[in-house]
This record gives C-alpha cells, sequence and structure tokens, in this order.
C-alpha cells in the first residue's frame, strides 16, 4: 500500500509575464527545512506548519505551472517543475486532511487569499483564478474519494511519488477479500478524454471505450521504464457517487459500492 502525488492541471488559455526565478529558487531552503521539522511536531502545530509550507511553495508551484502551460512540448528542467508541482499538491492533500470537518468551507477562499498576498510580497507569479479552480477542483475529487473509501470500510493510501509516475492518485483495497486497485480518478470530462487518449493510441477499442462509459471504469496496463502495473481509471460522476462539497462525498455507500465492484473485477491480492 502506498502515498500522494502529481495531479494533472488544465492549462492556461493564454501568454503571462514570467518573472526571473531568482526569488522562486531562494524559498526553496526554508521549504527543505520546514519539511524536515514537520515529523517532530504535535498534530495542532502540524496542521499550521503544512498551511504555512503549502503558502511557500506557491511561487515555484506557480510558475512551474506556467512554463509547463507555455510550453507544452518540453524545456528546460522540465522534471524538477513537474516535482515542484508533485510537492505542492502533496501537500495541498496534507493541509486538507489535516484539517477539521468544520474548518473546511472557509479553507479555498482563505488560503487562495493568502497566497495571493505571499506572492505578491516575493514579486512572484500566483496561479491565475482558472488555474487555481482546476487545481482546487481535481484535489477535491481525489481527497473526496479518499476519504469516502476510508469511511466505507476499505484500505485506502495515497500514492508515492514512484507510483505517481504510473498515473497513480492512490491505492484501494477491501480487506474482506484482501485485493487492491490502483486507482487513477478522474471527473466526467477528463475520463472522457482519457478514454479517447486510450483509443487514439491503440491501447483500447472502440467497444472497450462503450463499456468503459457505461462502468465508469477501465483497468490498463501503464508503463514507467521498464516496469508495468495494471491502473483503474475510475470516473467520479455526481450522478452515480453524489455531489463533492467541502471535499467530501455527502453519502459514501454509493463510492463504496462502485470500488467494491472495481476490486471483484480487477482486484489483484495484497
Amino acid at each position: 500500500m502506498i502515498r500522494h502525488r502529481w495531479r494533472r492541471f488544465l492549462p492556461y488559455a493564454g501568454p503571462r509575464k514570467v518573472r526571473a526565478p531568482r526569488s522562486v529558487e531562494a524559498l526553496n531552503e526554508q521549504i527543505e527545512q520546514l519539511k524536515r521539522s514537520l515529523p517532530e511536531m504535535n498534530r495542532a502545530n502540524k496542521k499550521l506548519a503544512l498551511q504555512k509550507l503549502l503558502v511557500l511553495q506557491t511561487p515555484r508551484a506557480a510558475l512551474a505551472q506556467n512554463q509547463m502551460d507555455r510550453h507544452k512540448h518540453g524545456y528546460h528542467n522540465r522534471e524538477k517543475r513537474l516535482y515542484e508541482l508533485i510537492d505542492f499538491n502533496d501537500t495541498f492533500v496534507a493541509v486538507v486532511l489535516a484539517l477539521d470537518r468544520s474548518e473546511l468551507a472557509r479553507f479555498t477562499p482563505d488560503i487562495k487569499q493568502r497566497m495571493s498576498d505571499f506572492c505578491r510580497q516575493q514579486d512572484t507569479l500566483m496561479f491565475s483564478d482558472e488555474q487555481f479552480e482546476a487545481i482546487v477542483h481535481g484535489l477535491s475529487v481525489e481527497i473526496s474519494v479518499y476519504r469516502a473509501a476510508h469511511d466505507d470500510g476499505l484500505d485506502v493510501e495515497m500514492t508515492s511519488r514512484t507510483q505517481d509516475a504510473f498515473g497513480i492518485d492512490m491505492v484501494v483495497g477491501d480487506p474482506s477479500v484482501r485485493r487492491q486497485i490502483n486507482i487513477d480518478c478522474k471527473t466526467p470530462s477528463a475520463f472522457r478524454y482519457r478514454l479517447e487518449e486510450l483509443r487514439k493510441k491503440g491501447r483500447i477499442t472502440d467497444s472497450e471505450v462503450l463499456q468503459a462509459d457505461e462502468q465508469d471504469f477501465i483497468t490498463t496496463m501503464n508503463r514507467h521504464d521498464d516496469e508495468k502495473v495494471p491502473v483503474t481509471t475510475l470516473c467520479i460522476r455526481p450522478e452515480r457517487v453524489g455531489d463533492i462539497a467541502d471535499f467530501s462525498l455527502g453519502d459514501t455507500k454509493p463510492l463504496g459500492s462502485l470500488l467494491r465492484s472495481v476490486i471483484a473485477v480487477d482486484g489483484y491480492p495484497y
């Protein structure tokens, strides 16, 4: 079982000014120092420190996102920027999971304001409204799936960077049958895009696209370097699992039922 990673962002539609990264790079040591101190903190202090860490990571994550949007076919230091985005998303998820449920309603606007203020002070880029909305939307899907699976009695862990290289968001297991799946959570539009991508690459057939649309999932073998692992692309469709509010699903049962049915079909032992 494993821990969390890279989340896909929506591209920004137009060009934006990119400042020299000198002030962004200067934040790296503060970020690493704060990371090293986290394990020794109690729950209350850690919750505050994670929020501070998220704010500190914002300038470099926003710069990385801007570079990705401007240079979609590759650029210098792409892998480094990619992992800076992974770090940002890891921290965002950790912050949300550390908060009490009662704190979640105000979290998104409050943290966005803190990020904006900090980027202004540092004279660096902040995410555009569209980018930030896409980030929160994508991560809210994953966090709500994680919480619902856990609350419905399933074993669940966010993935490490190694697993994320395969496109895995989390690993979900059914303790009653000791089988698990690696899942990549998608909104309905992102799910459909992924199916078309797989079809165009010849990895799935037209009939498999139709079947996946009907079932709201498809499992394929994803390759990274010389390794291959099964990954289940899972559609989080509101009509099926309910609406997401404050990073949570109102009723965990529909999603729990969907996950158990997928595990029964495509799960592997653990």
